[in-house]
């Protein structure tokens, strides 16, 4: 088993680590597994507004609720990470995957719900597994992963010195 994670020091801590990450894995023609985060920026939408850019096939999914653009409450959909985890299932189900990546584990994560059993069913079948965990939710992380976690620093060199010896496959 091949799980790793990187501290989320602060929001969005860890998200320029693990796109510069993919990125790269992806030009040399690794097959990528799991969502990264994409903030909106557009004037209809809120600042906090966020979708999550499926890494296999760079589709768009919403996970935030539309609750105008001067509301102050939580915006995160859980309803909407739980499809997401879904489109991420069924990649992983019908398309093998050399590392699965997910910005967060989560609230939704925490109590076992949202990517939770995506990150399971990875591990299950042998995919490296490496994630962002928040101070917040690195208790519930930590008894999830029972001490088989690897912490890495919030640095893409350190983290592709981790992934490389990992991935399932060598590509070009």
């Amino acid at each position: 088993m091949h799980l790793a994670f990187i501290p989320a020091t602060s929001r969005g801590a860890v998200d320029d680590t693990l796109r510069a990450v993919a990125a790269e894995l992806a030009a040399k023609g690794h097959r990528l597994a799991g969502v990264l985060p994409e903030p909106c920026h557009t004037p209809d939408r809120h600042p906090c507004d966020m979708d999550l850019i499926d890494l296999a096939t760079d589709a768009r999914l919403n996970i935030a609720q539309k609750l105008g653009r001067h509301s102050t409450g939580c915006r995160l959909d859980s309803a909407a990470i739980e499809a997401a985890a879904m489109v991420v299932a069924r990649g992983l189900a019908t398309a093998p995957a050399d590392l699965l990546m997910l910005n967060r584990f989560g609230k939704q994560e925490a109590t076992g719900h949202g990517f939770h059993p995506v990150i399971v069913a990875a591990l299950e079948r042998g995919v490296p597994v490496l994630l962002g965990v928040n101070t917040l939710n690195r208790p519930a992380f930590e008894e999830f992963a029972a001490g088989l976690a690897v912490e890495l620093p919030d640095d893409p060199r350190a983290v592709r010195d981790w992934i490389v010896p990992h991935l399932t496959r060598n590509a070009a």
